[in-house]
């Protein structure tokens, strides 16, 4: 005899469902099993009228199993609900229990890895990112030089590399693929590149900027397919300081909707941002001088500050294996490749 139902809801304390046989006579009694024991059982006698409604007999098919003591949240994944004393297993309606699991899990154990947009993303999007970090700067995957610059990044969502001293072939000007290719193969800026991106970078804009910019994510302005893997390299273009100005810990929040788009894409939301940014004292600026760069993480809510005098450079990179095939075909850009591998499409 063909007996249908579901568990609709699984809990540390029990779990409710249905399960209806056409024609069957006696009850149908359910099992809650955890590791092969029984940890709970109840009668499928419960009325529900959703069910009357689709002709499940009467609707007297529901069950609520209270489990015989309180499991731990880890478990819940592994909870079978079974029909008679027997192996048939009833389906569970989607993932259930498994957000309580991976609650539980980062909560006893904080370095296990996850993403915390739908996306995912580099090193900012990671909640394991410092342990990562730690275990690559060990194994001498990552410099010890640039592990400093790449802790920045995962703890700030910005990360200020410095000028090299004697270095003044910097942008300037509109921006040109030879003289930026020069620039980002400087080091320890390229070092710290291709740490973050895991990758040789690929720049596939560059923009000049004056007085200040709206606020604004990478991920917002990238229009890459894997818009989640990429960053801003934004630097003084010409001999006056300028500033980044961020969003405090705008880093850590989910940057997109479940339609993979940037939450703060929609221009209307950058005045609201940045006056409720500002009464609460979440705005920290970071100081630019000639010759240095700032690495903006994907999801950080930043903006140029430029003065009357002062003009920025923002350029956006992505990982190599990143690259659009609609950029390669594209007849109005033209690549420059740096000496280390380093590509531009401008």
């Amino acid at each position: 005899m063909t007996i249908r139902g579901t568990v609709d809801a699984v809990t540390t304390k029990g779990a409710t469902g249905w399960a209806y046989a056409p024609g069957r006579r006696d009850d149908i009694v359910v099992q809650a099993v955890l590791s092969h024991e029984v940890i709970g059982d109840a009668v499928a006698t419960g009325y529900r009228p959703d069910l009357a409604a689709v002709g499940m007999g009467k609707g007297n098919c529901g069950y609520t199993i209270e489990f015989y003591r309180e499991i731990d949240p880890l478990y819940l994944p592994f909870v079978s609900v079974k029909v008679d004393g027997g192996d048939a297993e009833l389906p569970r309606a989607g993932q259930l229990g498994f957000s309580e699991f991976f609650t539980a899990l980062h909560g006893a154990h904080p370095a296990a890895g996850r993403s915390r947009s739908v996306l995912g993303g580099l090193w900012t999007d990671r909640t394991d990112a410092a342990a990562m970090l730690k275990a690559k700067t060990e194994i001498g995957q990552i410099a010890p030089e640039v592990a400093p610059i790449v802790g920045q990044l995962v703890h700030l969502g910005i990360a200020i590399v410095e000028p090299l001293e004697g270095f003044h072939d910097r942008p300037a000007g509109e921006p040109d693929g030879a003289r930026l290719a020069r620039f980002l193969e400087a080091t320890p800026l390229l070092t710290a590149l291709r740490a973050v991106l895991e990758d040789n970078p690929l720049v596939v804009a560059a923009a000049p900027c004056h007085g200040d910019t709206a606020l604004v994510q990478p991920s917002a302005e990238s229009r890459l397919p894997s818009a989640a893997e990429c960053l801003v390299v934004a630097t003084p273009a010409a001999d006056h300081d300028i500033a980044v100005e961020i969003v405090r810990d705008s880093h850590r929040l989910p940057e997109f909707t479940p339609g993979g788009v940037s939450r703060w894409a929609n221009g209307q939301v950058h005045a609201g941002i940045e006056i409720a940014a500002a009464r609460q004292g979440l705005l920290t600026r970071h100081a630019l001088s000639p010759g240095a760069a700032a690495l903006i993480g994907p999801g950080t809510i930043y903006r140029l500050r430029c003065s009357e005098e002062a003009a920025g450079l923002k350029m956006i990179c992505a990982p190599a294996r990143a690259m659009p095939m609609a950029l390669a075909g594209d007849t109005s850009r033209r690549e420059t490749v740096g000496k280390s591998g380093l590509r531009l499409w401008l």
